[in-house]
């Protein structure tokens, strides 16, 4: 059977990656090594200087036990001194990462496509900008900090190697060979760690939508099966969890095992040592005083083993998302147009979600400036996946989208998000207030300026009769909100943009009549103005369009006015028929 090539540990590489998220930081990072060495100084003087105190005692010099004992309480006065200082410069260097990094991951998200966004769970992304960013934000404090205690063990190391040489050589056998168990057990942890973390993106994607989804899962009665599936997760997850605290339960009962029966061979050695008088009993009491923290040396180093395999692990999961190996991002062109006319053309467009069945099948049309256009047709037919190519959501797989004689991909991001707005059936209103969701498509308009849009929109007398008026917090996807006042905010937010090209995906389907009469008012005071695209499941509210296209399997059929297509398409004329008898 052929040997797998071993693969190469990206942990270093990644270490330089997550340097560049210090930034301001590095200040605070390096007065942070700085203090951290000189407390593994102080903490490699302090047991050499301790131990002579017990010298000094047995030796009867009262005075030279004051005088130390005066030297050891300055020492630790300087080591919590440094301690205070090295927890203040911790938390700033570590906020700075972690600030840097979930801001980084945060951004790289929102330039993934969209296909990446559909096929993975949320939780893998909320999972990584928030449990795995915590987990390696503190890598370089980590580092330093075990730098400092190894330092401060190797004082004890020497003075023991100074007091009796049998002894020392003992003592860091002994903690060699606990050194190995550790070692064996970072490995085990570390595949168990892998399948659990994986686990816990699962679990937070599921527990989240058990919280978004809680009316759904009531109206539906499926509190029984989302509970099953939630379970199952949670389960899954503690199972693995369990699994690492056995190992590391299991490794840790032999390792204690071993310790006590190293321990007792320690006492063994001494005895034999003292009574062959290769040791006395002054330097014996110190050594045994010390022998617990020759163990610590390398644990230490076993530690920063047992981060690494955490970075690694961690690290690599979040540079996923930051960079482009995984996850594919959003990709532009770099032409740059300040204002498009409004021009759109489809020249033979093939696009399908999963590459085994195409939605739209080499489909071709063309929107003049300023047109008021429709797309009509069955659900299903692809009239919805035109905007979402429009807007350059989705990649086209053959053919050409052209913007102004400009092909889509040419374009810079700029180009095509700042000249184009849209409205969905389902907008997706944020957790802040009225005025705060509003900003966001304008980030500097005036309370005028949203009022205008708002009213144009006819939510402004439903906002004004609020308590708090554009100030009132909307809750999680604007929960205080009907289908219908999101429905008008986000028209009210796509009017502010003022872009030249307007798309309406089904906006207006969670209105009653008279609303949608003030709607549709408002959308014909634009038409003229801009270009506006009309996806409409009832064809009564785009009678008035300068053009309808009809869509059928994922081709245009027919197009014309409502007057031409009622005479020339039955297709049509059935839809339209249809709608009248709704």
């Amino acid at each position: 059977m052929k040997k797998e090539p071993k693969k190469k540990s990206t942990l270093w590489p990644n270490v330089k990656k997550t340097w560049k998220f210090l930034k301001e930081g590095k200040k605070y990072l390096i007065f942070y090594i700085i203090v951290s060495i000189l407390e593994g100084i102080l903490g490699a003087i302090y047991p050499i200087i301790s131990a002579k105190i017990i010298l000094h005692i047995t030796s009867g010099a009262m005075s030279q036990v004051l005088l130390t004992a005066g030297i050891v309480f300055l020492l630790d006065f300087l080591y919590s001194i440094s301690s205070m200082f090295k927890t203040k410069l911790y938390n700033k260097v570590y906020r700075h990462v972690a600030v840097n990094i979930q801001t980084e991951i945060a951004k790289e998200t929102l330039k993934l496509e969209i296909s990446e966004v559909d096929k993975a769970s949320s939780g893998v992304f909320i999972d990584r900008l928030n449990k795995d960013t915590a987990d390696i934000s503190g890598v370089f404090m980590e580092y330093t900090y075990w730098l400092s205690n190894i330092i401060s063990k190797l004082g004890i190391l020497y003075a023991v190697f100074c007091l009796n040489k049998y002894m020392f050589i003992y003592s860091v056998v002994m903690a060699g060979i606990l050194f190995f168990m550790d070692k064996k057990r970072l490995a085990k942890q570390y595949e168990v760690q892998k399948i659990g973390r994986e686990l816990h993106e699962k679990k937070t994607s599921i527990t989240g939508e058990l919280v978004r989804g809680i009316r759904d899962i009531k109206v539906l009665n499926a509190s029984k099966n989302i509970l099953e599936q939630t379970t199952k997760r949670i389960v899954d997850t503690s199972n693995e969890e369990m699994k690492f605290i056995s190992i590391r339960a299991k490794y840790q009962f032999f390792k204690e095992m071993i310790r006590n029966i190293c321990e007792f061979l320690f006492l063994f050695l001494g005895c034999g040592l003292y009574t062959k008088g290769l040791l006395s009993l002054p330097n014996f009491v110190i050594i045994y005083h010390y022998e617990w923290q020759i163990e610590t040396l390398l644990m230490g180093i076993a530690q920063i083993m047992e981060f690494n395999k955490k970075f690694d692990l961690v690290s690599g999961r979040i540079f996923e998302v930051i960079e482009d190996e995984k996850y594919q991002k959003e990709k532009f062109g770099t032409t740059k147009v300040e204002k498009l006319t409004g021009s759109i053309q489809f020249k033979n467009v093939v696009f399908s979600y999963d590459d085994n069945h195409n939605i739209l099948n080499k489909m071709n049309f063309e929107i003049e400036p300023n047109q008021k256009v429709a797309f009509v047709g069955k659900s299903g037919a692809g009239k919805s996946t035109i905007f979402s190519l429009i807007t350059k959501l989705y990649t086209i797989k053959k053919g050409s989208i052209l913007l102004d004689g400009h092909k889509i991909e040419d374009l810079d991001e700029s180009s095509l998000r700042d000249n184009m707005s849209i409205i969905t059936q389902n907008p997706y209103i944020f957790n802040f207030s009225i005025k705060e969701n509003l900003l966001l498509a304008k980030k500097d308009a005036s309370l005028e300026e949203i009022r205008e849009a708002c009213k144009m929109a006819c939510i402004d007398d439903y906002i004004m009769s609020l308590d708090d008026g554009y100030d009132t917090l909307v809750g999680e996807n604007g929960v205080i909100l009907s289908g219908g006042q999101k429905q008008r905010l986000a028209i009210a937010r796509a009017l502010l943009m003022k872009t030249e090209i307007i798309l309406f995906d089904e906006a207006t389907s969670a209105l009653d009549n008279e609303t949608q009469e003030e709607i549709q008012r408002a959308i014909s005071n634009l038409q003229g103005e801009y270009t506006i695209l009309i996806v409409a499941h009832r064809l009564s509210t785009v009678v008035d369009s300068d053009k309808i296209f009809v869509v059928d399997n994922g081709k245009i059929v027919d197009s014309g006015t409502h007057k031409e297509l009622l005479k020339k398409s039955t297709f049509y004329k059935s839809l339209y028929d249809k709608d009248l008898n709704v």
